[in-house]
């Protein structure tokens, strides 16, 4: 009894043995399918063709690939956003003197400009200080006139003044050799986006009178 009962349930487990295998077959199979598809179906896909799609999409580069691209004709404040706040500055009056006038009213050397701006891309830290010279000495003068024309305006001017006191007009350079060799130009002691226009002529001046006195001969004796 025990014998037959044994014989009996192992028959029928074998029986029913492929009838649980079938179904994982069957289902493997389908996602072997499916997978083959899928791989197809990707690899004959068309890619950035027709609307709708991920693929279709044209990526403009990103924002710190693309170049300035500078002209006369650039918006200057959107880089050098510092320089032209000054222009409303009171702590800046040279700048302030000029608002009226646009930065490449001044700021007139086309070829250095243009070389300066080559390569420099949206995202860079835009240059806090000229290393080259783009203002063009006419410029100065078409507004102001000539160096003796603006010397007659400032001959009160108590703005040069050395170490000792002594003031003299800063438009108004006495003859002399190093003075004819040096011709002085506006820029030389002029920088609109500065605050100190005394400090700045002074400075010029310093190169040769390196004690901050203007005349020879009252510190030292001549040699």
């Amino acid at each position: 009894m025990d014998s037959t009962a044994s014989t009996t349930g192992a028959g029928d487990l074998a029986g029913k043995a492929p009838s649980r295998r079938q179904p994982r077959t069957t289902i493997i199979g389908w996602a072997v399918a499916l997978i083959a598809l899928s791989a197809a179906n990707l690899g004959c896909a068309p890619h950035g063709v027709g609307s709708g799609t991920a693929a279709e999409t044209t990526h403009e580069p990103a924002a710190d690939a693309r170049p300035i691209n500078w002209s006369m004709e650039s918006d200057c404040a959107a880089c050098h956003k510092t320089e032209a706040d000054e222009t409303d500055a009171a702590s800046h009056p040279q700048a302030a003197a000029h608002v009226d006038t646009p930065c490449v009213g001044c700021h007139t050397n086309i070829a250095v400009l243009t070389t300066t701006h080559d390569g420099v891309f949206v995202t860079d830290t835009p240059a806090t200080k000229m290393t080259q010279l783009t203002v063009d000495q006419q410029m100065c003068i078409g507004c102001h006139g000539t160096l003796e024309d603006v010397a007659t305006r400032t001959e009160d001017s108590e703005a040069l003044k050395d170490d000792q006191g002594l003031v003299v007009n800063p438009h108004l350079r006495p003859e002399g050799a190093r003075h004819l060799e040096n011709p002085a130009v506006c820029t030389d002691c002029h920088n609109n986006h500065s605050t100190e226009l005394a400090r700045d002529a002074k400075k010029y001046c310093a190169q040769c009178h390196h004690r901050g006195v203007w005349q020879c001969g009252t510190c030292h004796e001549k040699r």
